[in-house]
């Protein structure tokens, strides 16, 4: 009797077999990493780019260091969705601009005088991470912490979550 492992015909398809099953893995790869990858325009959000998503915040903390109200709310409405969901380390999950402008008038009541720098930005996708610095009236720093805000199709952003100060040791 001639062994498998002799045998020309059972070597092929065991060869085919192998072939076949390596270009059946190959397709199911390719299928799960364009899944994995889904278009940001499908899902509602839109592509930003560092740059984009430094001037769009920058034009929100605008709304943050002004005192005036009319201007809050007009650079409010420019920049944020309508249901903008807002989270911070003092708020659970709200929606709707008004958190976010009420939290404007307090920062003005416990910094008088204060206003906030951008410190970086880095972005993916629809989503970005920048660091905002609070800059006291004296003009020394009093607090650094980070912003991830999500921007929708129109370009505003839908989703802010923000982490208080940064700490520099896990302590």
């Amino acid at each position: 009797m001639i062994s498998s492992d002799m045998n020309p015909m059972a070597a092929g398809r065991r060869g085919s077999a192998i072939l076949r099953n390596a270009i059946i893995l190959a397709s199911l790869v390719i299928s799960v990493s364009v899944q994995a990858a889904p278009d940001p325009a499908k899902r509602g959000g839109s592509v930003v780019n560092n740059h984009e998503a430094w001037k769009l915040y920058e034009k929100y903390v605008s709304a943050w260091n002004t005192t005036s109200m009319e201007q809050r709310l007009k650079i409010a409405n420019e920049t944020l969705s309508e249901n903008i969901e807002y989270q911070t380390v003092r708020h659970d999950l709200c929606t709707g601009r008004s958190q976010v402008i009420e939290d404007m008038a307090t920062f003005h009541e416990r910094f008088p005088g204060g206003h906030f720098e951008i410190g970086d930005v880095s972005s993916h996708h629809n989503v970005a991470l920048l660091t905002w610095v609070i800059i006291q009236a004296d003009g020394k720093e009093f607090a650094r912490g980070h912003d991830q805000i999500t921007v929708d199709r129109n370009g505003k952003i839908s989703k802010i979550t923000t982490f208080g100060p940064s700490a520099k040791t896990p302590d």
